[in-house]
């Protein structure tokens, strides 16, 4: 099945050799865990030639030598951590949303808690436990940050589709930090792209509407955990203005 050019794949499931994972479908459904030598492999790109770019006049292969930085790709130690981390990130994530034992239930349950009443920090069920993970990638502009994201969820189908629980699992989603630097902005862009991903209509219920930021906050998390997101990359985020996201005044 495809949403507007994304590949969404049938899950079939299996063991991942980890206590902690096993039952779970949204762990199970994922690649398998990939050695070091995998990773290295999976992420590489070969840069191809042909013999008579190698004898062109010298203007000519210039132009050639300029595309080698977006065709080659060279993993290096570095690369290999980050897919490590990413892997561990996503799997880890899974493991207090398993909707065999009912925790993504109950993380439903207190979303929904959370919109009736407005309160980001109301729940239903107490004892349900994240195990979210997040990170920073920091660097200079240019030097390949998102690039090297790019390629390591390449690895991963961005959609995976469950039969059994008649679930749309969305492994990753990549969200553009807002142009205006606001909590609203990144909410509306990752409705938009959540559309992008499942042709669905999301912005339209609740991004063009008058909501409060803590209300679309509330809408946002519920429906990452209806859909089972992965993990949430936000490029960009130096662009987040505390004044304009409000942090301000709650300080």
């Amino acid at each position: 099945m495809t949403f507007d050019g994304i590949e969404s794949i049938t899950a079939g499931y299996h063991d991942t050799g980890v206590e902690s994972y096993r039952g779970n479908p949204l762990i199970e459904a994922l690649p398998p865990i990939k050695s070091v030598k995998n990773i290295a492999e999976s992420l590489k790109i070969d840069a191809h030639c042909r013999p008579e770019d190698l004898l062109a006049s010298g203007h000519v292969r210039a132009h050639s030598i300029s595309r080698l930085t977006d065709e080659f790709f060279q993993p290096l130690s570095t690369h290999v951590q980050l897919e490590e981390k990413l892997s561990i990130m996503i799997r880890g994530g899974y493991v207090g949303r398993n909707p065999k034992n009912g925790s993504r239930q109950k993380h439903l349950q207190n979303g929904y808690e959370r919109l009736l009443t407005g309160d980001l920090s109301a729940f239903r069920f107490d004892e349900v436990k994240s195990t979210a993970q997040s990170m920073s990638i920091i660097g200079c502009s240019g030097s390949g940050k998102t690039t090297t994201i790019g390629r390591v969820l390449s690895g991963y189908p961005q959609v995976i589709y469950h039969p059994d629980y008649n679930l749309e699992q969305v492994v990753y989603l990549k969200v553009d930090c807002s142009f205006d630097g606001s909590l609203k902005g990144i909410c509306q862009n990752f409705f938009r792209a959540l559309d992008r991903v499942l042709n669905t209509h999301y912005e339209q219920r609740y991004g063009m509407k008058r909501h409060s930021v803590e209300n679309m906050l509330a809408i946002m998390a519920q429906i990452a955990n209806s859909h089972a997101l992965g993990v949430l990359i936000i490029d960009e985020i130096q662009h987040l203005s505390r004044s304009k996201s409000g942090a301000l005044k709650k300080c």
